[in-house]
């Protein structure tokens, strides 16, 4: 089940881990700011690692096709007709290119949901 308030969260701690550990780490800190913020989907969203990983990819996903709407919203305004054409091409090179990003999401997800390691929907002892 996908838990959209945690795919919000886990979209802007992509973007804001990513950045921050970019600049920080030049290489690789981009690519374990995305994990991180895996991590922490996963970690939020508990269940097992199928349930966190689920949720770490649909926040990688999210984040993807936000930045091509932009991208195409802003090519447009910017440059017109030529622009919306550059964007469109530019959208569907970037959103090939994010299936890495998604995995290394659900990858940190599953990592997430295993650290916290509790069910998401516990049952009751009596």
């Amino acid at each position: 089940m996908i838990n959209w308030g945690v795919v919000i969260v886990g979209f802007l701690a992509e973007i804001i881990l990513g950045a921050i550990l970019g600049v920080l780490i030049p290489g690789w800190g981009a690519l374990l700011g995305v994990l991180l913020a895996g991590m922490l989907v996963g970690y939020m969203v508990g269940g097992d690692a199928g349930n966190g990983a689920a949720n770490g990819a649909v926040a990688g996903a999210f984040g993807a096709i936000v930045l091509s709407i932009l991208l195409l919203i802003f090519g447009t305004i910017l440059l017109g007709l030529i622009g919306f054409a550059a964007a469109s091409i530019t959208s569907v090179i970037l959103l090939v290119g994010s299936i890495g990003v998604i995995l290394i999401m659900a990858l940190g997800g599953a990592i997430g949901s295993l650290i916290k390691g509790e069910p998401e929907n516990p049952v009751e002892v009596i």
